[in-house]
């Protein structure tokens, strides 16, 4: 089913490039605005930093991949010297191929990286990719807790899918 992510993280941080080495992927379509960092964080936190540096060390090519406007995530993304793609129009599988494209990877080889089960895994999977959700970092935003327990059920089956 398109909406049962691979497997299920709590944060980015959980995601290795020894997860990566594992499963044989090597480059990842990561989500900004809840994923990466609150959507009302206009800069990346501290913490972004060495982990996308330990990734690209290990040789996983990265590359933003957002529904969000080129001001917002360009902004972002600048300062992290990762690339971008904006107004990804998730789940369509357009922006997953521009995105495999611009990595140079077919999309078996890329991990898909998000907080949103409707547009990060349920486009991921039907493109093709390794999908990987994350809790989202805006929970406190009510409807983000209402998509939530839309999701819960999809995310449950998720654990049980990656063995977590």
């Amino acid at each position: 089913m398109y909406l049962i992510p691979d497997h299920v993280f709590d944060s980015i941080y959980e995601i290795t490039p020894a997860f990566f080495a594992a499963n044989g992927l090597h480059g990842m379509l990561v989500d900004l605005d809840g994923t990466m960092a609150s959507s009302r964080a206009p800069l990346p936190p501290e913490s972004v930093r060495p982990w996308l540096d330990a990734l690209k060390a290990s040789g996983v090519r990265v590359l933003v991949l957002s529904n969000n406007k080129e001001s917002r995530v360009k902004r972002f993304c600048e300062p992290l010297g990762v690339g971008y793609l904006f107004r990804a129009m998730k789940p369509l599988r357009r922006g997953f191929r521009r995105g495999a494209a611009a990595l140079g990877l077919p999309l078996s080889q890329i991990a898909v990286v998000g907080d949103q089960i409707y547009t990060d895994t349920f486009g991921g999977n039907c493109a093709g990719a390794v999908t990987c959700f994350v809790r989202s970092i805006n929970r406190d935003d009510f409807w983000i807790g209402l998509r939530h327990q839309l999701e819960k059920p999809f995310i449950s089956l998720g654990r049980k899918k990656g063995g977590r």
